[in-house]
């Protein structure tokens, strides 16, 4: 267990691991040490009450969102000097957990739609939804923005942004890509859709909730829930096959990430980083 201070987000780049923290600081972790190798002050807002979540990588950099007195923007962090190397202004909504990246740039939530963040320039280009969505998933030729607020879910096609399914709901809120399928975590569980979210199985029992967390990795989909237990499924049986409980540990709101062989998991209050080794 790692001491980090209201930690919150997680992402892997530049062979470390990197928490973003509610008191907006980017922390680095070497998995090799499992210990704190420096940190990074991303806010510079003059009210230390006004923060923003939210962090991600595009397989080089990593992002992260920095609040400012103006507003809140995304920061491109070059993971080798530990610097911000670009600061864009895109008015990211608060809520939005993690900062996900297709090859046409990073997707930020912003007013009443999606913005896209070239990775390069650092170009925003807007493209309204109708809705304020409050999480967004993203991975291959896919893009999911979810809305709790207003129940609905929206899948675009990530080469050209273009709506391509759009459903209602009860409380969805994360959402995770896995090949072909997207995976909604909703007020009634866990539900397995196509890319034009048709509904294809329900899991009633398994749910992450507003405290817990929802990822996809190659080959499994993962499932924290408020408690700190995890579920891994199956994508292709579409069955649970394991289940992690805490170990008597506090756990409390938090993230979850997938890297380094093991499973990384942060509990908010208590201000700690969990490693839990894979197989």
């Amino acid at each position: 267990m790692i001491a980090i201070e209201n930690a919150d987000g997680l992402t892997a780049a530049g062979g470390a691991l990197w928490v973003k923290t509610d008191d907006g600081r980017v922390v680095r972790v070497d998995p090799a040490t499992n210990r704190v190798s420096g940190e990074l002050k991303v806010d510079t807002n003059s009210d230390p009450n006004d923060y923003c979540q939210g962090i991600g990588t595009d397989q080089t950099f990593v992002w992260a969102c920095a609040t400012t007195d103006k507003g809140t923007d995304v920061v491109k962090i070059d993971p080798a000097s530990r610097r911000i190397v670009r600061r864009v202004s895109v008015g990211k909504v608060f809520d939005q957990l993690a900062l996900p990246s297709t090859a046409r740039g990073l997707w930020v939530l912003s007013g009443s739609g999606v913005s896209l963040v070239d990775h390069e320039t650092g170009r925003v280009t807007k493209y309204p939804l109708g809705v304020r969505g409050l999480q967004v998933a993203a991975a291959g030729d896919l893009v999911v923005v979810t809305s709790s607020t207003e129940n609905v879910v929206i899948a675009l096609d990530a080469t050209n942004s273009s709506v391509i399914g759009r459903t209602t709901l009860p409380a969805p809120r994360l959402a995770a890509v896995s090949g072909s399928d997207i995976w909604v975590d909703t007020g009634d569980g866990l539900v397995r859709m196509s890319r034009e979210l048709v509904a294809k199985a329900k899991y009633p029992s398994l749910g992450a909730g507003v405290d817990g967390d929802l990822v996809a990795t190659p080959d499994a989909v993962w499932l924290r829930a408020g408690n700190g237990a995890i579920t891994r499924l199956d994508p292709s049986s579409g069955q649970a096959v394991e289940e992690v409980a805490p170990d008597g540990q506090q756990i409390t709101a938090g993230s979850m990430l997938i890297a380094y062989d093991s499973i990384w998991s942060t509990s908010g209050d208590e201000g700690t980083l969990t490693r839990l080794r894979l197989g």
